[in-house]
């Protein structure tokens, strides 16, 4: 098994979807229809390149766009849950909060989601990558197997998203400690990032290179990001090989002259080079089905309580 896994190349796509008009410093896309009309659109377009995604969606955001999201889940998408507190007016980042909040903020959250999809999120990810050292215990406690809540190499202290020095690759959480593995159930899986790049700077506020597509310069960096993590993992023998891309439906895909399709395109077709060079499989993956390869590598099985 574990020769098998060394040649696959695992890749998932996610995207936030966050209500119309937004809140505070949350913001969101200008109308409803362009909400709609971005996630359906980036649902196609992985589609169309035979790749799937995670939606994080908003509680707020699911009365427009259920239906959106239940046509992705039907196209093999996953459908997890994304937490502002600000959209639930709450004043500050998840990651500012004590333990006992975070569990109020992320419950309620979870229940106004399960109330619209009728069936609970098991994939989480908190707005702005924020978090503490709470964080991943209190999903577990909430029930959540998955999430996507670290940047490694982001330092943001206002927005409580500290992630400097965080284990880069998909892992295990840690219960005390947001920046380690460990053997909790809640699997983290990392943006990719380029990690190294604030250990020699000097800003107070900064978000490395990452695997973001609407980036104007995503092309210019992403085969050498990726390329370099790979050796990292060959390196720290990791297993599984993943690589995670990110956008927002703030970007305005689908509408005419929309130039993040060509930027997909290009970058899928550089993901199929990298494995091909590398003599692996490209495997499309979304972050629930990343946490069963990883299990199932380990030998994990993980028994959720009935009813669950």
């Amino acid at each position: 098994m574990e020769g098998e896994e060394r040649d696959r190349l695992h890749v998932a796509f996610s995207m936030d979807c966050l209500p119309a008009g937004g809140r505070g410093d949350v913001r969101g896309p200008e109308r409803w229809d362009q909400a709609e009309r971005s996630l359906a659109a980036f649902v196609e377009m992985l589609a169309g390149q035979g790749f799937v995604g995670t939606l994080f969606l908003a509680p707020e955001a699911l009365g427009r766009l259920r239906d959106r999201a239940a046509e992705a889940g039907d196209a093999g998408c996953e459908l997890g849950l994304l937490c502002h507190p600000q959209l639930s007016n709450y004043v500050a980042h998840l990651g500012s909060y004590s333990f006992e909040r975070q569990r109020e903020i992320v419950g309620l959250a979870r229940k106004a989601w399960q109330d619209v999809v009728a069936e609970p999120a098991r994939t989480f990810r908190s707005g702005f990558f924020s978090a503490n050292d709470h964080t991943f215990h209190v999903l577990c406690m909430e029930g959540f197997r998955q999430s996507s809540c670290s940047l490694p190499g982001r330092v943001d202290g206002e927005q409580c998203s500290m992630w400097l020095g965080s284990y880069p690759f998909a892992h295990h959480t840690d219960p005390l400690d947001r920046t380690r593995q460990g053997t909790m159930e809640v699997f983290e899986v990392p943006v990719t990032s380029d990690f190294e790049a604030a250990s020699y700077l000097s800003q107070e506020t900064y978000t490395p290179p990452h695997l973001r597509i609407e980036e104007p310069d995503v092309h210019a960096y992403a085969r050498s990001l990726i390329t370099r993590h790979l050796a990292r993992m060959d390196e720290d023998d990791v297993q599984p090989r993943v690589v995670h891309l990110v956008t927002s439906n703030l970007v305005r895909w689908g509408e005419e002259e929309d130039p993040h399709a060509e930027r997909l395109h290009n970058l899928c077709s550089m993901l199929r080079e990298v494995a091909e060079e590398g003599h692996m499989e490209l495997c499309p993956v979304t972050l629930a089905g990343l946490h069963d390869v990883c299990d199932e590598e380990a030998g994990v099985l993980w028994m959720l309580e009935e009813g669950d």
